[in-house]
């Protein structure tokens, strides 16, 4: 999440419209989408190609957004690395969203060499917005807090707070950590220390906290789930152009190979090589693709 820039009130108002109109479109207006979002994606004809990518200091790739154009018409692909988080993930894939609903990022902009970075942080600030909306945030504080203003609120009990949004709503603490902080609710000297607990330390106070209030709901947004997978709608896609004589056995096994898939999963008897997953670098790392 991208911290050093600040939006305008204005950008912020727009990037709360798309997110507001996102929502409207999905039929999930005022409700977490939390997993859901997958399943929203894909209505959109947007393909999501799940590989878990190694991170480092150096290299990190949360997820990716591709066009592959050809004379049917245009594909989107939208890589995630599993390799992360789960609540990352989720983070992650709403984030791609935002650039593919402006036409924004190195898939759209193929000259660009790095990603720009006010545009990184509306991206950011998009997926907070369509995962927790602003006036539902803002309700659930007046609520519990009867006021706005929780500069004189504990940490505890704030994290406390945080942690039933968390379980409700599926961002990763710091996210929601942020959102209190962009929304104006909490100072920055409050950001530093909720910053400070490490959320993904299972003995930090805030783990435990969280743990105490969904056991389940922690386990899961607290899993790295290296799962490699892709659209079933895409995969189908690949079958029926074996069927239909446009593959070699040997390219056939060898895609579904890169998504830990055999032939025989689909009823076809087939001895092949096996495939290495240099395909799904290229996914990952070619110009023309989305890193955030």
């Amino acid at each position: 999440m991208n911290n050093e820039i600040a939006l305008t009130e204005l950008q912020v108002d727009q990037i709360k419209e798309y997110a507001d109109k996102e929502r409207k479109k999905f039929g999930v207006i005022d409700v977490p989408i939390a997993g859901e979002l997958f399943m929203l994606l894909e209505q959109e004809g947007i393909a999501i190609c799940q590989y878990p990518f190694p991170t480092s200091k150096k290299s990190h790739t949360d997820a990716n957004i591709t066009r592959f154009e050809s004379e049917s018409g245009q594909m989107i692909f939208i890589g995630l690395n599993t390799a992360i988080y789960y609540d990352e993930q989720l983070f992650a894939l709403a984030h791609e969203l935002y650039h593919y609903i402006t036409q924004t990022g190195k898939a759209y902009d193929t000259d660009a060499d790095e990603e720009d970075k006010l545009t990184e942080k509306k991206a950011d600030r998009f997926a907070a917005e369509i995962l927790l909306p602003s006036k539902v945030l803002k309700s659930r504080i007046i609520e519990q807090f009867e006021t706005s203003q929780l500069k004189n609120v504990s940490n505890l009990r704030l994290l406390r707070f945080i942690a039933r949004l968390q379980s409700e709503w599926w961002l990763p603490y710091r996210a929601l950590v942020l959102r209190l902080c962009e929304e104006k609710y909490i100072t920055d000297s409050q950001v530093e220390e909720l910053f400070a607990i490490d959320d993904r330390d299972e003995n930090s106070v805030y783990s435990k906290i969280l743990c105490g209030i969904s056991p389940d709901n922690y386990k899961k947004l607290n899993t790295i789930t290296k799962r490699t997978d892709i659209s079933a709608w895409v995969m189908e896609t690949f079958i029926q152009n074996y069927e239909d004589g446009d593959m070699t056995d040997d390219e056939f096994a060898s895609i579904l190979k890169l998504f830990g898939k055999e032939p025989d999963d689909f009823g076809f008897d087939l001895s092949v090589d096996s495939a290495d997953v240099d395909e799904l670098d290229e996914l990952f790392e070619d110009g023309g693709v989305d890193e955030s």
